[in-house]
């Protein structure tokens, strides 16, 4: 076995050729640029040296093909030198050792080695040579992602239903959805259902329950991604699932039990800067433990295996596709096969398995992914890559996207054993172009404003002077609109609602104050507010603010009422509780240890006080 040169060496090319290569190999390589070559070993790694030096150090680079002069490049104004043969191929499209012409082992003792083999010894460039190269060859240019002005009016995909051998392939169109006013909308709507106890979830993994996915599938702006495709019960939700559980990722919401309850944070961003909320969601998202998204992927099994530790964790997956996003252009659409390569190319590569071996389909002797070619970037890394972008990114509303059914969309797995029963490795197959809208260049702070996208006349709805509300249009009442008026007024009809104190004081109670009931009358009813209603509001926003908690406070019981009189009365105590009915004291909210301190100095102690504190 070789050793790594460079590791035990001083990386000259040298050493890197004693250590590298046997004599018989280094005699086949001098023979290719030494006019006269010796036998002994060390005697031709001087002529090998030799012939590599000044002038013809260049000569014998022009010698090599344009691949390999790119390898080179790349090696050595790469980090340590070394040449990443899996980013060299993606940027490429091939490695100088898949372009020959014949297959063969580099490390077999026969192997017929090129030119290449002496600038490139093992996968590293000599430090001294590459000191010299560095002088002539200049650094390659950076890899980009390649984008498209526009989508394709039809997307071929594999028919595998036909397998006619001249009718492989059938043209279907892309569905497209732009997801800004979508996201938003669903935000305020998810989490007025959890502020109203409506959403429940495993206690244990936070994952919404079967029921808790119908009712959000419901209020949905647009549906799910799959809602009205064919077999979109196989391919399960997608949105109605992800809400939950970016709710609870990004600190929005918590579980009590089985219910989901909104967050002192959750509760006071309702009615507020939802950009700015999914903003904040998106960065707690990256370090959230909540779930792995990989897991989302159900045919591939074994992930739960060494008690979960086969897999890496996904806080460590995130930021690199985060890097790579924020690297692509704004309003351009992307292939995200496309992004995939340009993740290897440019270094932001991430493991999701520590060990393939684990994980498997169908079968976990044959169907192992760990067996050559079975788990690569597609199977693994890309599918993960997928349900990233498809499950969270799009329905926070970053990315638009353009998709098909997940049914036989891709080919990539139809090799491993055991998935030619599969009609798709995972649910989010179908996703085929995405691109970083508005709201997503603002979540990745390219810019500091968001301007949302214009809205469609939201007049839809009668404020009556009797308090009464009217719905004028039902068909532009969304899902959060109808929860809001829920909390906020008594149903009459199945078009009317009411306000009362009592509904008002009760929306206050639930954390909605009238400022913010006005503010939404006034956005979405046709003319003035009646004076009687701006009264009412009014009269509810006195009776909010006149009365505020200050805390839980100490009751303490004195024998005699005397006592409690004088304690009430004294100079110091008098400003650290209140008398509070005859023998009572009641000790101020936060000042119980001066309290303690200024009882012990007139002589007295209250046992069991200072173990409440």
């Amino acid at each position: 076995m070789r050793r790594r040169y460079y590791e035990t060496h001083d990386g000259t090319l040298r050493c890197a050729l004693d250590d590298y290569y046997r004599a018989d190999e280094l005699r086949r390589l001098a023979k290719q640029i030494c006019s006269h070559v010796p036998t002994r070993k060390g005697e031709v790694i001087d002529e090998i040296c030799r012939n590599m030096q000044g002038a013809n150090l260049k000569s014998l680079f022009n010698r090599l093909n344009t691949i390999e002069k790119s390898a080179v490049a790349e090696a050595i104004h790469s980090y340590r030198g070394e040449l990443d043969s899996e980013s060299f191929r993606s940027k490429y499209g091939s490695t100088p050792w898949d372009d020959a012409k014949e297959s063969y082992s580099r490390y077999s003792s026969n192997t017929p080695h090129t030119i290449l083999d002496l600038f490139i010894v093992g996968s590293k460039v000599p430090d001294d040579l590459s000191e010299s190269l560095k002088t002539f060859i200049p650094a390659p240019e950076a890899d980009s992602v390649k984008c498209l002005q526009e989508l394709p009016a039809l997307f071929e995909k594999i028919n595998y239903r036909d397998r006619k051998k001249d009718d492989f392939d059938e043209e279907v169109e892309l569905t497209v959805r732009h997801t800004e006013r979508a996201a938003l909308q669903n935000l305020e709507a998810v989490l007025r259902l959890a502020d109203g106890g409506k959403l429940k979830v495993g206690p244990k993994t936070g994952r919404p329950t079967a029921a808790t996915m119908a009712v959000i599938s419901k209020i949905l702006y647009e549906g799910d991604w799959y809602d009205g495709f064919d077999q979109s019960d196989i391919i399960g939700p997608i949105q109605s699932f992800a809400w939950p559980l970016i709710l609870q990722g990004g600190g929005l919401a918590k579980a009590s039990g089985t219910t989901l309850q909104l967050s002192r944070s959750g509760k006071k961003v309702l009615g507020g800067d939802l950009p700015a909320v999914i903003r904040a969601a998106w960065q707690k998202w990256e370090n959230t433990k909540i779930i792995d998204e990989f897991s989302r992927i159900d045919a591939i099994k074994g992930q739960k295996s060494s008690r979960g530790r086969a897999m890496t964790s996904p806080v460590d997956r995130r930021p690199k596709i985060n890097d790579a996003l924020g690297t692509c252009p704004e309003g351009k659409w992307i292939h995200v096969d496309e992004l995939g390569r340009y993740m290897r190319a440019e270094g932001f590569k991430f493991d999701v398995a520590r060990d393939l071996w684990r994980l498997y389909i169908c079968e976990q002797q044959y169907g192992s992914l760990g067996y050559a070619g079975c788990g690569d970037w597609p199977i693994v890394e890309g599918r993960y890559l997928l349900a990233f972008l498809f499950e969270y990114a799009a329905t926070l509303g970053l990315i638009d996207v353009a998709y098909i059914s997940p049914v036989f969309a891709r080919d990539d797995y139809h090799g491993n054993w055991g998935a030619d029963e599969l009609i798709f490795l995972s649910r989010y197959d179908g996703l085929q172009y995405f691109r970083i809208n508005a709201l997503g260049a603002y979540v990745f702070e390219w810019t500091d404003r968001y301007e949302a996208p214009p809205v469609e006349n939201r007049s839809i709805l009668k404020v009556l002077p009797n308090h009464e509300i009217v719905i004028t249009d039902k068909v532009l009442l969304t899902e959060g609109d109808r929860l809001f008026l829920e909390k906020i007024s008594d149903k009459v009809s199945s078009s009317v609602r009411r306000l009362s104190v009592r509904s008002l004081l009760g929306a206050a109670e639930k954390g909605t104050n009238p400022e913010e009931i006005l503010s939404f009358l006034q956005s979405h009813a046709t003319g003035e507010i009646p004076e009687t209603v701006l009264s009412l509001l009014g009269d509810a926003a006195e009776r909010t603010t006149c009365l505020s908690y200050s805390g839980r406070s100490h009751i303490i019981t004195c024998a005699d009422p005397l006592l409690a009189s004088m304690i009430a009365a004294d100079r110091k105590l008098k400003k650290l509780c209140m008398a509070a009915g005859e023998g009572h004291i009641a000790v101020l909210p936060g000042k119980e240890k001066a309290f303690l301190k200024a009882l012990a100095d007139l002589g007295y102690i209250v046992p069991g006080l200072r173990d409440q504190i």
